[in-house]
C-alpha cells in the first residue's frame, strides 16, 4: 500500500501561500506527483487519485459547486480545516472527505492520512462492484424466473422442463441462456398487446 502511494496522482486545490506550497513539497517528499490548483478549477483534471481540498470559509460556493461537479466515482477527498464551526463542517460532510486534516498543516500525520482515506476509498470501490454485480445477478434470476413461469404458462411445461428448453435453445443458437429468456419475454410482451385487441 505505502508502495502505491509513491506513484499516486494528487490534486492540492489551498490557496497558493507558504502552507500550500509546504503541503505539495511534504507529499513530493512522500513521492507523490503533485498539481497545485487555487482557485478552483472548473472541472477536475484527468487521472487524479487523491484531491487535498483546503475548506476554505471565503470560497464556501466554489467549493460547494465544485464537488457537484466532480465525476462519479470521486477521487479520495482529504479535507484541510482551519477550525470547527457548522456551516465548514457541513462542507466537510457535503464533500464525502474519507480523512480530515487540520491546520496548522504537520507532516507527520499526512501519509498517515493519506493511506487510510486510500484505503477507504479502494475499499468503498470493491463493495459498490460487488452490490453491482448482486444486482445484476438478482435482476437476472428475475428475468429467468419469469421467462420460465412464461413457458410455463404458454406450453404446460414444468419449471425444469421450462428451464431445459431455454438451456437446449440457447446451446443450439450458442447464445447465453439469459438471451434466451429476454427473448422469451419480448416475445410475450409483444403478444401481449395483440392477445388485448382479439
Amino acid at each position: 500500500m505505502l508502495r502505491d502511494l509513491r506513484d499516486l496522482r494528487v490534486l492540492v486545490l489551498h490557496p497558493q501561500n507558504a502552507e500550500g506550497v509546504s503541503l505539495a513539497d511534504h507529499l513530493r517528499r512522500i513521492g507523490c506527483h503533485v498539481q497545485c490548483q487555487w482557485p478552483l478549477p472548473a472541472r477536475l483534471p484527468d487521472a487524479i487519485d487523491a484531491i487535498f481540498l483546503a475548506i476554505e470559509d471565503d470560497a464556501r460556493e466554489d467549493i460547494v459547486q465544485f464537488l457537484h461537479n466532480l465525476p462519479q466515482p470521486t477521487p479520495p477527498i482529504l479535507a484541510i480545516v482551519s477550525y470547527e464551526n457548522p456551516a465548514m463542517l457541513q462542507v466537510v460532510l457535503e464533500s464525502g472527505a474519507l480523512a480530515v486534516i487540520e491546520r496548522p498543516i504537520k507532516p507527520f500525520g499526512l501519509l498517515t492520512n493519506l493511506t487510510i482515506a486510500r484505503t477507504l476509498w479502494l475499499e468503498r470501490q470493491k463493495l459498490v462492484k460487488e452490490v453491482r454485480k448482486y444486482k445484476r445477478k438478482v435482476h437476472g434470476d428475475q428475468k429467468m424466473a419469469r421467462a420460465k413461469a412464461i413457458l410455463m404458462s404458454a406450453h404446460g411445461l414444468s419449471e425444469n422442463d421450462a428451464y431445459q428448453e431455454m438451456r437446449r435453445q440457447a446451446m443450439e443458437s450458442r447464445i447465453p441462456i439469459e438471451q434466451v429468456a429476454n427473448a422469451v419475454i419480448e416475445a410475450e410482451n409483444r403478444l401481449r398487446p395483440a392477445s388485448k385487441h382479439g
